[in-house]
């Protein structure tokens, strides 16, 4: 159930022939730690979380074997297996209820100690998943849904480590149902990348009472992957807070799950800066982790020019709080070097500069000066970029890929290169072989990689990654022995009069130009897949001058980034005759 991250990460070991393996990316890996996942990270993370909880239910059945619990524990185990064939989209459900895996801790330490283990609760959760009993709420802004249940009763909420309030009154239901509207709207439309990774992946939240002396509280237990407990704030900006901060917490307890950060137990404790109370290393990553979320909503809330001096005093004192609880932990010497890795990016994170208000590119901002450099409706479009170069923009790469989506409409396709190191074949499975991270690819390709509706060609080290209407045809099919020519992608768009933009890139990063080279037969060589073709980018700076200058290249700026776009077909015809010119002279 480990996973490694990056370059490292390859495919953990198969536990089961039914359970899958699990990779984190390294550009997941990294927006995680930045508190940037968005939803490729929670379905990352759901499906490490559904693989332990089989391999749990696994472990109860054998483990009650010899007790008296063990015809309840067979016949659970058996209405799983049964609900599974029968409907795998309840079977998910109850595989995912938020509170099975505390239930089944529970029970398996019950029965390693001797003692009873009431079962139950999981033979009623096998033939009603018991979230349907739960109040539903779904609050839509803008066009994003949220959709929650209020856990108001029911086992194992008191592993929130609060007092639970509920059953909830009807008054108190709408009451709830319109604060967590306001907080919706409040995420929506000021922090709309936590507001797609809570969409993504919280599905309850356990309603509290105030401490004894009317504090608000709130909570997320370490076993009950997407909910949170809170009590219920009267101010929305202060829910809306903590929806971000607590589920930050069931995102790395998710991502612990697959990946160690930090050694075994010790008995070091160190200070956190909001806690009279000293931690271990475990605490106190935690507690920063969730604290960069509560940096970043009052550093947007400022920037946005909504928060005034609360988001000043706020954003001031929690940025200062969570960069040194971030020192504190890389100078602990407890931390692994995933741990380390994934603390540094977090620091980086809390020392970004506060961007002015007014200052972020949003949605709009990008699909106008797409449009304006010549992107039409329809296309298809080979896209290479440095995000960066762009400037600020609000929620990043996910923001960039709506944009262009939005621009290209319904019937036009979006395509990236995405490959990966060369040792990828002998490192992913053929039964997966599309959960290999992209390899240098940036950002937004990265991002696309990680859309579900994203398809991906097989080849072991040029893999293209496509997303629209044209996505299966340009993917299908290419050759493992033809990298970049005829039989590859690059082919397909050929043939698609399919366009190239360059976003903040140069002539230099034109894979384009390789299908040229596959059309001198000077540059045929042999290698350990057949004939193929030595590529050389050296050249392609030079060409790519010579062919502006024909005044081909349609030239703009998308945010800061100086842009380029153009015809495939034309720009590859054009390097056939200059790279066959530049040969002959060899």
């Amino acid at each position: 159930m480990r996973a490694a991250t990056g370059q490292e990460a390859g495919v953990a070991a198969r536990p089961g022939q039914d359970l899958v393996p699990h990779t984190v990316p390294a550009l997941v890996f990294r927006a995680l730690a930045r508190a940037r996942g968005g939803a490729p990270a929670v379905d990352l993370l759901r499906s490490g979380q559904l693989s332990k909880r089989m391999l749990m239910a696994r472990a109860l059945r054998q483990a009650a074997d010899g007790h008296p619990e063990k015809d309840t524990a067979e016949a659970a185990y058996r209405g799983l297996v049964e609900l599974n064939r029968r409907d795998r989209a309840a079977w998910r459900e109850v595989m995912l209820h938020p509170y099975l895996d505390e239930g089944l801790t529970r029970a398996l330490t019950a029965l390693e100690h001797g003692l009873p283990a009431d079962l139950r609760w999981l033979e009623q959760l096998t033939a009603d998943p018991g979230r349907r009993a739960w109040h539903r709420v779904d609050a839509v802004c803008d066009g994003m849904a949220l959709e929650l249940r209020l856990a108001d009763h029911g086992p194992f909420r008191e592993a929130h480590g609060h007092q639970l309030a509920g059953p909830l009154t009807a008054g108190q239901m709408q009451e709830w149902t319109q604060a967590l509207h306001a907080a919706w709207t409040v995420l929506v439309r000021r922090h709309p990348w936590h507001a797609q990774t809570i969409a993504a992946g919280l599905t309850t939240v356990v309603p509290l009472l105030p401490d004894p002396g009317g504090t608000e509280v709130s909570s997320a237990a370490r076993r009950a992957f997407g909910a949170v407990a809170t009590s219920l704030p009267d101010d929305p900006e202060l829910l809306a807070l903590t929806l971000v901060h607590e589920f930050l917490h069931v995102q790395l307890g998710a991502l612990l799950d697959l990946l160690p950060l930090h050694g075994p137990p010790t008995d070091a404790r160190y200070h956190a800066p909001w806690r009279l109370d000293q931690r271990p290393v475990g605490a106190l990553l935690q507690g920063t982790y969730a604290h960069l979320g509560v940096t970043d909503f009052w550093r947007t809330e400022l920037a946005s020019g909504t928060g005034g001096e609360r988001a000043r005093r706020e954003y001031d004192t929690w940025r200062e709080h969570t960069d040194t609880a971030a020192h504190t932990l890389l100078e602990s010497g407890e931390l692994l070097s995933a741990g380390r890795r994934f603390v540094t990016e977090l620091r980086e994170a809390v020392r970004r500069r506060l961007v002015p208000a007014g200052a972020l590119r949003g949605r709009a901002d990008l699909v106008h000066d797409l449009r304006a450099l010549g992107l039409r409706d329809g296309d298809t479009v080979l896209v290479h970029s440095a995000l960066s170069t762009v400037g600020p923009v609000s929620n990043g790469a996910e923001t960039m890929v709506s944009a262009l989506s939005e621009v290209l409409g319904p019937s036009g396709t979006l395509v990236m290169r995405t490959p990966a190191p060369d040792d990828t074949r002998a490192r992913t499975p053929s039964s997966a072989p599309y959960t290999a991270p992209g390899f240098g690819v940036g950002v937004l390709a990265e991002t696309v990689r990680a859309r579900s509706a994203a398809l991906h060609s097989a080849h072991p080290r040029s893999a293209f990654t496509a997303l629209g209407a044209q996505a299966d045809h340009i993917t299908s099919d290419h050759s493992p022995d033809c990298s970049l020519g005829e039989e590859s992608p690059l082919g397909r768009l050929e043939k698609l009069d399919a366009r190239v933009l360059l976003m903040g890139v140069g002539f230099e990063a034109c894979t384009a130009f390789h299908l040229a080279e596959y059309r001198i037969p000077s540059r045929l060589t042999g290698s350990h897949e057949g004939a193929e073709t030595l590529l050389d980018s050296s050249p392609f700076a030079a060409v790519g001058a010579a062919y502006e200058a024909t005044g081909a290249v349609r030239s703009g700026r998308v945010g800061h980034a100086h842009c380029r776009l153009f015809d495939l077909a034309d720009a590859v015809a054009f390097a056939v005759g200059r790279l066959a010119d530049r040969a002959a002279g060899e």
